[in-house]
């Protein structure tokens, strides 16, 4: 199922966007739980006019609406950006897998691909119309324009290349997740979600200051459970209790395995378990989302 808005035809490729943003969302019992949240972040990251803004929230409801029969629920991902210098959007969506891939855990392995600030800052201007882009940055971006899931996703793809590279070596049948740290040693987030370190009775997740995409399951979760964000080290890692990822997808999933070795085999890894910490939060979710 697609939809586009400002275009005709086939939907483009991702690499046709010269700019763009991003929200991947779940459609589950005919609502987008989180559309709120999503909408809120695109309204931040591309600044469309509001008559826009109110159009893709709309068309977002109706397409929620004809997969209510999808029992599994739906991937929504709506596409926000630039094509031959024409401002477009559109919707593509699909069934969620009748068995999760992420159901038994992830296995988290750290990547040697570094993520940068440029990799989650909008390439629209602050309080531009719509699809009026930003002149090329050369100092410190602007706070609101910061943990902008874009399009141009170069540096996660090739940290998933890293995965792949091990994919032969793993047969456990665990969704394989990598770990991104910046420049300067700090662990961020994963290639798909973000993260959660529980320690002495606390929740933390790594400081998206600088860069890292700011999720929307994690804006939502902060609403209602207490979570400190901390510059985070590889040693923070080590010493967690429980660890789990979240997006607004897939919701909070526990990481029960763990590879802070770039290329270790998974032999190596260190098995976690899904602990009452992350079960809680997970319960928190089913009852209030799906």
């Amino acid at each position: 199922m697609s939809s586009t808005g400002g275009t005709a035809g086939p939907l483009p490729s991702d690499a046709a966007f010269s700019a763009g943003v991003l929200e991947t969302m779940r459609a589950q019992g005919g609502i987008i739980p989180l559309l709120a949240g999503h909408m809120a972040r695109l309204a931040r990251s591309a600044a469309p006019a509001p008559s826009t803004l109110e159009t893709i929230h709309a068309q977002a409801i109706a397409i929620a609406q004809q997969t209510a029969g999808w029992s599994q629920g739906a991937r929504v991902r709506l596409r926000y950006g630039v094509v031959q210098d024409k401002t477009i959007w559109d919707f593509a969506v699909v069934p969620l897998e009748l068995k999760s891939p992420w159901a038994r855990g992830v296995a988290l392995t750290l990547c040697s691909t570094r993520v940068t600030e440029e990799a989650s800052v909008s390439p629209f201007a602050t309080g531009a119309a719509a699809g009026e882009l930003a002149e090329p940055r050369n100092g410190t971006a602007q706070d609101s324009l910061r943990g902008c899931k874009l399009l141009q996703r170069d540096i996660y793809r090739r940290a998933e290349e890293e995965l792949g590279a091990l994919s032969a070596d793993v047969d456990n049948g665990l969704f394989q997740e990598g770990m991104l740290q910046d420049s300067a040693g700090h662990v961020i987030e994963g290639l798909r979600s973000n993260l959660l370190v529980w320690r002495n009775g606390h929740w933390i997740t790594p400081s998206l200051r600088k860069c890292g995409v700011r999720g929307v399951m994690l804006e939502w979760l902060a609403g209602r459970v207490k979570i400190r964000e901390d510059d985070l080290l590889i040693a923070d890692i080590e010493q967690a209790e429980e660890l789990a990822v979240c997006n607004a997808v897939r919701g909070v999933v526990p990481v029960v395995q763990l590879s802070l070795e770039v290329g270790a085999p998974s032999g190596t890894a260190r098995v976690l378990k899904n602990g009452p910490a992350t079960r809680s939060v997970q319960a928190m979710i089913a009852d209030a989302l799906w």
